[in-house]
């Protein structure tokens, strides 16, 4: 079984660099998800062990309601019905996280992250790739496989620092240093030798680490009209399972 998001976090949540750029996530309980709900004006419940953007919930705090939200429902619900309504979503059997809710940064309206793919071919971590998700039209993930697509991320930073070369590039060392710790940190306790990183940007430009993937799926890569990425990605794969 892949290693589950909680573990990834809480190693991550020992190093003193990636620390800073982690949004708050607990194990979900009602309790912790009220408490959350005052703190913060959204919560994002995630399973455990989901992939490709499944199951994931928003609840977002409004004057006197909540709206809950999955890919394909939306319910508005007085605090007495919040937790009936979170359960009509959840998908039994599983663990949940509440992770406190980020106001994502845009391109062309919608919202987006990124995703940084990581590979162990020989016995250094490389980046292979790198690519900005945009979501779909109204929607809160990014995931390919729930109507998201792809964006060279240069293409995405230049248009949210409003073509500001020196300052995307900057940014994207960042990211890539960043990621690169990311991999190193998560496999000092877990023996991966590819990860996803799925990296934000907030709107005040701050950066933060959404999740790690133990498991990343790479078709994302085939949307970019350069194939350098994606054919990078496969020549590592082929190394990797030898």
């Amino acid at each position: 079984m892949p290693v589950g998001k909680m573990k990834k976090y809480k190693v991550m949540l020992k190093h003193p660099v990636l620390r800073s750029h982690l949004p708050k996530t607990r194990w979900f309980t009602k309790s912790r998800t009220k408490r959350m709900l005052k703190t913060y004006s959204s919560v994002f419940i995630k399973p455990n062990h989901g992939s490709g953007g499944s199951g994931i919930i928003r609840v977002k705090r409004l004057k006197k309601r909540y709206e809950v939200r999955s890919a394909s429902r939306r319910k508005v619900v007085p605090s007495s019905r919040l937790f009936r309504a979170i359960k009509s979503y959840r998908q039994p059997g599983h663990q949940y996280l509440v992770q406190k809710g980020l106001r994502l940064a845009k391109y062309h309206g919608s919202i987006f992250d990124i995703r940084i793919y990581l590979q162990k071919p020989r016995g250094k971590w490389v980046i292979s790739g790198l690519v900005a998700r945009v979501a779909a039209p109204r929607k809160y993930v990014t995931n390919y496989l729930k109507g998201g697509h792809a964006v060279s991320l240069n293409r995405a930073l230049y248009s949210l620092f409003k073509h500001n070369r020196s300052k995307a590039n900057a940014y994207i060392r960042k990211i890539s240093k960043l990621s690169v710790t990311i991999a190193k940190t998560i496999n000092k306790r877990h023996p991966v030798r590819e990860l996803g990183v799925d990296i934000a940007i907030d709107k005040k430009g701050r950066i933060w680490i959404i999740e790690a993937n133990s498991r990343p799926g790479h078709m994302l890569f085939t949307q970019l009209s350069d194939s350098t990425m994606i054919n990078t990605i496969r020549r590592n794969k082929r190394i990797i399972r030898k």
